[in-house]
């Protein structure tokens, strides 16, 4: 599956943010422990989202990469959130239809399909790691900076007077 994140970076020009995210990213993709596992391959610069239909497979292109005084970065923001926001309301939806005390009985049975309460937990899990900021596919933003889901510190940054805070579309395979 694809899914499009916007990982935010300071940096001097749209090219070294487009480097920064990559080089992040990277490092996280190795065969070592990482939290930031959630995902096999990526292409920088937006992949399917790309604006223009040959920068598809770029791992180069760079004209989406967005500077904090373009609208298209508080678009990005925009649609982080409301990716996020779906995706949280359809785990709230599921984690409702739980029937709690049923399953927690259920642990008590040694005999008792375990994996079978596990896997009807899974709204609650992904509830837990959303609220907890823990980035993965249901994330659609990461602070590469803060290291952190929440762009609250990257607001923070800006409204103390950075000025160099880029958005780069990043389109991922998990």
């Amino acid at each position: 599956m694809h899914v499009i994140q916007y990982i935010a970076t300071q940096a001097d020009s749209k090219e070294e943010a487009h480097s920064n995210v990559k080089q992040y990213l990277e490092i996280n993709l190795g065969e070592h422990e990482s939290y930031n596992n959630w995902y096999d391959w990526f292409v920088t610069g937006g992949g399917r989202w790309a604006s223009k239909e040959e920068a598809q497979y770029d791992d180069n292109f760079i004209d989406d990469v967005v500077h904090q005084s373009e609208d298209k970065f508080e678009e990005y923001l925009d649609t982080a959130h409301k990716y996020r926001q779906q995706e949280l309301s359809t785990y709230e939806d599921e984690a409702r239809k739980l029937n709690l005390t049923e399953l927690l009985d259920n642990l008590q049975d040694f005999e008792f399909d375990h994996y079978a309460v596990g896997s009807k937990l899974y709204p609650l899990h992904q509830l837990y790691q959303m609220c907890m900021g823990v980035w993965n596919y249901n994330s659609y933003f990461m602070d590469s900076v803060n290291d952190s889901t929440n762009r609250k510190y990257m607001r923070e940054s800006i409204d103390k007077g950075a000025d160099n805070w880029y958005l780069v579309p990043v389109d991922f395979h998990f």
